[in-house]
């Protein structure tokens, strides 16, 4: 049997491409493809929330999909922390140095 959106030949009893990740068997009369989009791995890493939603959702329908949010709903999270930690750090710095620049004056 052949792939009808890529044309690889599939197993006979697959229920998935293993080349376009595309249903070949209707199991709801569902034409949806599971696309391996980049797309997706953005709107997941923009919108971590959004992002842990759609894998939930997606987790058994489209696994391609779902895998591709999920992970840019991940590195989002990680980069974000990330950052949080990395400004308060320079904060932190900075108020320390001007607060021993203050006090070094105060004993002149």
């Amino acid at each position: 049997m052949y792939c009808q959106y890529c044309g690889k030949e599939i197993n006979d009893q697959a229920d998935v491409c293993l080349g376009c990740g595309c249903a070949v068997r209707t199991r709801q009369k569902s034409t949806e493809c599971d696309s391996n989009s980049v797309g997706w791995w953005w709107l997941g890493f923009f919108f971590p929330l959004v992002g842990l939603v759609l894998w939930i959702i997606w987790g058994g329908d489209t696994p391609i999909r779902a895998k591709r949010i999920g992970w840019g709903a991940l590195v989002g999270v990680i980069v974000s922390v990330v950052l949080v930690v990395l400004i308060y750090a320079a904060i932190f710095a900075f108020t320390f140095m001007v607060g021993m620049k203050v006090a070094n004056n105060m004993y002149i």
